[in-house]
């Protein structure tokens, strides 16, 4: 079948599952924007300007699982490329489509407007190499290639990515397939995969004290039912990292806290430092969420990772997270638990007293006014701190 360049990726970006773009016209994309409007779908939200539009991208895309925004060449991308990267450290699968210079112009090399006028660096497909997980300049020849690859990226690595759409061939027709893009994650492996499931699995029916760490990425992957079914199979006790609050209920037994170095509960230091099975996912070092890098995961901890496992004496390249998860879930599927009731949360001690009021005092007053169930916000900065003092960090 035949299609238009604009069209097909309009389709694509709805088969992946957006159904809204949001993005600024330019006069470099304007001819894109008039193929959304005449195709009706995914539907359009305009921003007032493309810092904006990134950031409001990156929210949908981690509510909806993907997201799609369109902005003009050079100021309009540059605008949105703080979100961008900010979605890029947060692994969150964001498509940037910035409707550039016309391919003819680009061909003869002339100097436009919503350009640095200096043919020497104003390559902004450059620019955003460093804070996205894959870039292509769309051309007749590549289209259908590029865009499908450039999608597939952004969904499987959940990492942002940037697509230059030159704004004269958006309306070119050119031989398209008529399947449907398929979200399809690679698969491991085989042998890798066998091996790395069947090492973990030993280590976990002779653990005494097995622990599970999560950084974003137990949710950016969608591994959390996994990981709750191996915790409970294993009778695995589970921490998080500040930003990865939410990826298991904590409510559960098995949920012992937020883990942060030494800023952490005695409890959840305990689970994790001491644990002799310990599997991390996607752990990341960073100083705001490891206590100032003062955290002591154990030497024999398995780090689990997007596309790689890697521990002491051996790494597995080519295992990715959900298969694996999946694969010790199945291959222990004949081990049967009894489940453990889940915790209250503990009234702090506090006396009312005419001493000085301080940070440790109020929290702990706060505290005694939560019930299970309660959804807190708080801004990252003293209450986030602070509220990590309270039994509610568990």
């Amino acid at each position: 079948m035949k299609q238009s360049i604009g069209n097909f990726l309009l389709r694509r970006l709805q088969e992946a599952g957006v159904r809204h773009i949001f993005g600024v016209p330019g006069d470099y994309n304007l001819e894109l924007m008039q193929q959304l409007e005449d195709r009706g779908e995914p539907a359009w939200i305009g921003n007032c300007n493309e810092l904006n539009a990134s950031y409001a991208t990156d929210a949908y895309a981690r509510i909806n699982g993907i997201g799609a925004l369109s902005v003009t060449h050079g100021v309009g991308a540059l605008s949105a490329i703080n979100g961008i990267a900010g979605a890029y450290s947060e692994h969150v699968p964001v498509i940037l489509i910035s409707g550039s210079l016309p391919l003819r112009s680009v061909q003869r090399g002339d100097l436009m407007h919503h350009t640095l006028a200096d043919p020497e660096k104003g390559n902004f497909y450059r620019m955003f190499a460093e804070v996205t997980e894959a870039q292509a300049r769309v051309t007749p020849e590549n289209a259908v290639a590029e865009i499908d690859r450039i999608i597939l990226a952004a969904w499987r690595r959940k990492r942002p990515v940037y697509l230059e759409l030159p704004s004269d061939i958006s309306y070119l027709e050119i031989a398209v397939p008529d399947h449907p893009l398929k979200l399809e994650m690679m698969p491991s492996e085989r042998e890798s995969l066998k091996a790395c499931t069947e090492l973990i699995l030993e280590r976990l029916k002779t653990a005494k004290s097995p622990a599970f760490l999560l950084d974003l990425d137990a949710i950016r992957f969608g591994v959390s039912k996994r990981i709750m079914e191996l915790a409970e199979r294993f009778h695995m006790q589970i921490a998080t990292l500040n930003c990865a609050k939410g990826a298991v209920p904590e409510s559960s037994s098995h949920f012992v806290g937020t883990y942060a170095g030494i800023a952490s509960a005695p409890v959840t230091r305990e689970a994790i430092e001491a644990s002799d099975c310990l599997l991390t996912v996607g752990y990341r070092r960073i100083e705001s969420t490891t206590g100032f890098f003062t955290d002591k995961l154990p030497a024999s901890a398995i780090h689990v990772n997007s596309s790689y496992v890697d521990m002491a004496d051996k790494n597995y390249q080519g295992v990715y997270l959900a298969d694996l998860l999946q694969s010790i879930v199945d291959a222990s599927s004949g081990i049967v638990t009894n489940e453990q009731p889940a915790r209250p949360l503990k009234q702090a001690s506090f006396v009312p007293s005419d001493d000085p009021l301080t940070q440790d005092a109020y929290w702990k007053a706060m505290q005694n006014f939560l019930r299970p169930g309660d959804v807190i916000v708080v801004e990252d900065g003293t209450s986030s701190a602070g509220l990590r003092s309270t039994d509610t960090a568990r």
